[in-house]
C-alpha cells in the first residue's frame, strides 16, 4: 500500500540503508534510526504502519523495544517485524512470544522483504475495515409502531426535572431551549408571542409527548416558549447528546422528521380554520381535535384545558369561545363542568356547517 509508513530500528547503518531503499522503491513513506529511545519516541509522536527492528540497538535493544511497543495503547496496534541476524529458532520463539507479528532472518532477499511488509500491512487493512463496519454499522431501532415506543424508552432512562404550574421551562432564543424535551408527566405547552403580546399555542405536550424539534432539526434561534399548563416533570436530552443518538440511530431522524412534518400539517390546517372558518365551526373543531388527544381528557370525558389556552388555540377571545360555548351547552352539544367541557355529541360537531 503506497505512502503506509515504516520505521527501521537497527544500529547497522549499510543493512538499515538497504533495506529504506528497497521499501522507499515501492513508494512507502520510511523513517529510520539507530537509537531505541528516539524510535518509541518517534512512534509516539507519529503513527507508524510498521516497524521494522533489529535485536542490536543503541541505548534500548530491540527485545526492550518490542516491550515498550505492548506497554503503550497508542502504539501496541503497530505491526512489529524482529529482523534476526541467522536463522535462530529461540529468538525467533522469543521474539513472538514477546508480541513481533513476524520475523525476518539474514541473508534474506528483497521480496522476502517486502512480502513480509505487504503481508502484515494487508493484515492490518483488514483489521481496519472490520473495526469500521462494525463501529459505522447503524444501529436499528424497531420499526413502524414501535418506534415511538423506543423514544419513549431512551427519554425515560434519563433523570427529570420537577416544573410547577404556570412554570416557564424556557423563552425564545434561550440557549436551554436546544435541546429535546420529554414530558414524564403533567401537560406543557409551546406557544410564539407577536410585538403586541398575542399569543399562540403550537402545541400542547402530554405524558409520553416531546417537544423542542424545531430547534434540534433547524440548529437556529427556537422562536417559541414552553409553559407547564399544570406540574410537570420533564426530560431534557441536551442536543449534543441528539447528536450522537442520531449518529448511532440514523432511523430516529426518519421518526423526527415525521413528527415534524406531522405538527406542520396541523398549523396550516388551523392557519387555513382560521382564515375561511366561521369561529362557531373553529371552535367545533378544535373541541373534537383536542378530545382525541389523551392528554387533553380527564375522567368522565372531560375536556382538561384552561379557558384562556383553549381560545389562543382557536384564535379567538376568551369573551367570543364562553359565548360559543354556551351555544353549544344550549345545544346539547356539550355539558360545561366550571372549568371542564364534557362532550355529549361529538358527531353533532363535526358536522356543524360553516
Amino acid at each position: 500500500m503506497e505512502g503506509s509508513k515504516i520505521l527501521i530500528i537497527m544500529e547497522d547503518f549499510d543493512l538499515r540503508t538497504k533495506i529504506s531503499e528497497i521499501l522507499k522503491i515501492v513508494k512507502y513513506n520510511v523513517k529510520s534510526t539507530d537509537s531505541g529511545r528516539q524510535a518509541i519516541a518517534m512512534m509516539r509522536c507519529d503513527r507508524f504502519d510498521v516497524v521494522i527492528c533489529g535485536i542490536n540497538v543503541l541505548e534500548i535493544d530491540g527485545f526492550g523495544i518490542l516491550a515498550v511497543v505492548n506497554k503503550f495503547s497508542e502504539i501496541s496496534s503497530v505491526s512489529f517485524i524482529m529482523l534476526l541476524k541467522e536463522q535462530n529458532h529461540r529468538l525467533a520463539c522469543r521474539a513472538m512470544e514477546m508480541g513481533a507479528d513476524g520475523y525476518l532472518a539474514s541473508p534474506f532477499d528483497d521480496a522476502a522483504l517486502l512480502h513480509q511488509v505487504e503481508l502484515r500491512l494487508r493484515k492490518k487493512r483488514f483489521q481496519y475495515e472490520n473495526f469500521v463496519k462494525h463501529h459505522n454499522q447503524p444501529e436499528s431501532i424497531p420499526h413502524s409502531t414501535f418506534e415511538k415506543h423506543w423514544v419513549r424508552t431512551h427519554f425515560e432512562e434519563r433523570p427529570s426535572r420537577p416544573y410547577p404550574k404556570s412554570q416557564i421551562l424556557y423563552y425564545p432564543g434561550e440557549r436551554q431551549s436546544f435541546g429535546l424535551h420529554y414530558v414524564v408527566s403533567g401537560k406543557i405547552k409551546t406557544y410564539i408571542t407577536d410585538a403586541f403580546g398575542n399569543i399562540m399555542i403550537t402545541g400542547i405536550c402530554g405524558t409520553g409527548d416531546y417537544f423542542g424539534l424545531q430547534g434540534i432539526l433547524l440548529r437556529d434561534e427556537n422562536m417559541e416558549a414552553a409553559e407547564a399548563i399544570e406540574d410537570s416533570c420533564i426530560t431534557t436530552i441536551p442536543s449534543t447528546d441528539v447528536d450522537s443518538l442520531l449518529s448511532a440511530y440514523p432511523q430516529l431522524l426518519r421518526v423526527f422528521v415525521k413528527d415534524m412534518a406531522r405538527n406542520l400539517n396541523q398549523r396550516d390546517q388551523r392557519l387555513l380554520e382560521t382564515t375561511y372558518y366561521s369561529v362557531r365551526k373553529r371552535v367545533a373543531k378544535a373541541l373534537t381535535h383536542l378530545a382525541e388527544v389523551d392528554c387533553n381528557v380527564g375522567a368522565n370525558g372531560k375536556l382538561l384545558l384552561p379557558r384562556n389556552d383553549f381560545a389562543r388555540i382557536v384564535g379567538v377571545a376568551s369573551e367570543t369561545l364562553s359565548r360559543v360555548l354556551s351555544d353549544f351547552a344550549k345545544e346539547k352539544l356539550i355539558e360545561k363542568d366550571g372549568h371542564n367541557i364534557i362532550i355529549l355529541n361529538t358527531d353533532a360537531l363535526k358536522g356543524i356547517k360553516n
